[in-house]
């Protein structure tokens, strides 16, 4: 079986459930796990626009002109997807700054390939979305034993953090903030919030399942989170801290905050939170632990996070 995956979010999932070696194509943005760097996938996507190292403003001015214009962000290269013949393909419906639209992968295969491929197209809005999908690329796979052995290992991690604030029924939910864009200034949607308040936190700044919007640092001031996690869409550590200090030191009143006061701002690898595929569990584990860390300090093995200096 010979499967190409335009996201990520998809690839993670498809090499989570041993299936790397089946992995033909792969979009230019995929980059986990690290195995991926020799394996035998060619890379069958690119931006329409060069990004690399543009501040949040000056990839959203190009983001924003590309929508003018018509233009994809994302596209694919026909030729070779021609030349590897995939049996599957799997893209996305959710944003179509992150990867080919659902729509322009159909277009593509149509106009260049002689046969029908399967196209599995993913669009979660909440966690339960994201576990389903797993299991619907494990069934067009062929190993759907292998997705549901992936989704109970997945729950019984979300279990363990929801039994374990259960037990604890004094704690208080803090108001958070989680930020998916620095400047025009976005909160989080889809999974995010929902991760949040299962980590025992309140984002009462986004809507749970819904869409990203702009917010106003005006807003935030009113909200005052307890904590803020700055966690910009698909930036690496080191552009997170880069573009989050350059961003925070321009807001009045940034330090009357409480989060700010208290030392709750926290710089979160964004290219973790923003990807539907089997990590969120270690965004969930992550959160736990900044919200919770009398209860969750130095119990689980991954950290993304660190505290703004």
């Amino acid at each position: 079986m010979k499967i190409c995956s335009l996201l990520p979010s998809a690839t993670e999932i498809v090499c989570s459930l041993g299936l790397e070696d089946q992995l033909v194509g792969i979009s230019h943005v995929c980059d986990y796990p690290i195995s991926l760097i020799d394996s035998d996938a060619l890379v069958v996507t690119k931006r329409s626009s060069e990004m690399v190292g543009l501040s949040s403003q000056a990839i959203d001015k190009v983001i924003k002109s590309n929508r003018e214009r018509k233009i994809a962000t994302q596209i694919v290269d026909a030729d070779l997807l021609r030349q590897l013949s995939p049996d599957i393909i799997l893209t996305q419906e959710l944003c179509y700054v992150c990867a080919v639209e659902y729509g322009a992968v159909c277009d593509v295969t149509t106009e260049i390939l002689d046969y029908e491929p399967q196209i599995v197209s993913l669009k979660p809005a909440g966690v339960d979305d994201i576990l389903e999908n797993i299991i619907k690329i494990a069934e067009v796979c062929n190993v759907k034993g292998s997705g549901e052995k992936l989704v109970n290992s997945i729950r019984s991690r979300m279990n363990f953090v929801i039994d374990k604030l259960a037990q604890a029924s004094d704690l208080k939910a803090p108001r958070t903030f989680c930020i998916d864009w620095l400047d025009p200034l976005r909160n989080t949607g889809q999974w995010i919030p929902e991760l949040i308040e299962m980590a025992g936190g309140r984002e009462e700044l986004a809507e749970k399942n819904g869409k990203s919007r702009e917010v106003s640092w005006e807003e935030v001031l009113k909200y005052d989170p307890d904590i803020i996690f700055s966690m910009p869409c698909a930036f690496p550590m080191d552009e997170v801290k880069e573009a989050s200090r350059s961003a925070f030191s321009g807001i009045s009143h940034f330090n009357d905050i409480s989060a700010v006061r208290n030392g709750q701002v926290y710089l979160f690898d964004g290219q973790v939170p923003s990807r539907h595929g089997p990590r969120f569990i270690e965004v969930l584990e992550n959160f736990a632990e900044v919200i919770n860390p009398q209860l969750f300090q130095g119990l689980f093995n991954t950290k993304l996070y660190t505290n703004l200096e």
